[in-house]
């Protein structure tokens, strides 16, 4: 009999803890733990003031203050500060409880780094005006450049210099000149071939008798 209320007495116990683990692990997506509980995160743009009193309930949050965000569901303490831009930079997105304010480098600067974190740089001009891409943002001007380095950005176009560029169009032109003189040259000589052969075709055709 005393063994058989142990073995109760063990297995209550044993229940007992199994049902206090499952109430400790077996939280919801979107909730999070507190002591023996699961509580319900607190929406964007909210933060965590006190966690529920009962199991898979409610929180107490609150908005976050001005110049404050949270972009997702939480359990923080506090929002976020919000960003705010440089001089050098320009707002695109206004700062709200639910998102950060979006800054940007200033028409003619750019800044290709992540984040940002250094200064806006100036953005590149093209020599005659050869421009493949316009300078934006976040990312300087890109140029047509023959002469450009492996790896470096702009298109790859057979463009000469001025004055080689006069010296190549004179080349070729006196190439195609000396071209068309040597077939007039061919062509006369094969008339002259031609005139030749019907004046030797017409003495020799004097030359020669019938026979009686």
């Amino acid at each position: 009999m005393t063994r058989l209320r142990l073995l109760l007495l063990l297995g209550l116990l044993l229940r007992v803890a199994v049902c206090s683990v499952n109430t400790i692990t077996l939280c919801k997506i979107g909730e999070f733990k507190h002591e023996n509980l699961c509580c319900l995160q607190c929406s964007a743009g909210t933060y965590l003031r006190n966690p529920c009193q009962e199991n898979h309930n409610k929180s107490e949050c609150a908005p976050c203050d001005s110049e404050h965000f949270i972009d997702h569901k939480n359990r923080e303490s506090e929002c976020f500060p919000c960003s705010v831009c440089r001089d050098d930079q320009e707002e695109v997105a206004k700062c709200s409880r639910t998102a950060d304010r979006v800054c940007q480098c200033k028409q003619g600067t750019y800044c290709d780094s992540e984040n940002c974190l250094e200064r806006c740089h100036t953005c590149s001009s093209c020599p005659d005006g050869r421009v493949v891409r316009k300078c934006n943002a976040t990312m300087d001007t890109v140029c047509d450049k023959f002469d450009s380095e492996p790896g470096q950005s702009g298109s790859q176009c057979f463009c000469f210099s001025k004055p080689l560029g006069i010296v190549v169009i004179i080349a070729a032109f006196i190439i195609i000149i000396g071209a068309v003189i040597i077939l007039i040259l061919k062509i006369i000589c094969y008339c002259k071939r031609g005139e030749n052969i019907q004046l030797l075709a017409g003495s020799l055709g004097t030359g020669v008798t019938e026979p009686p």
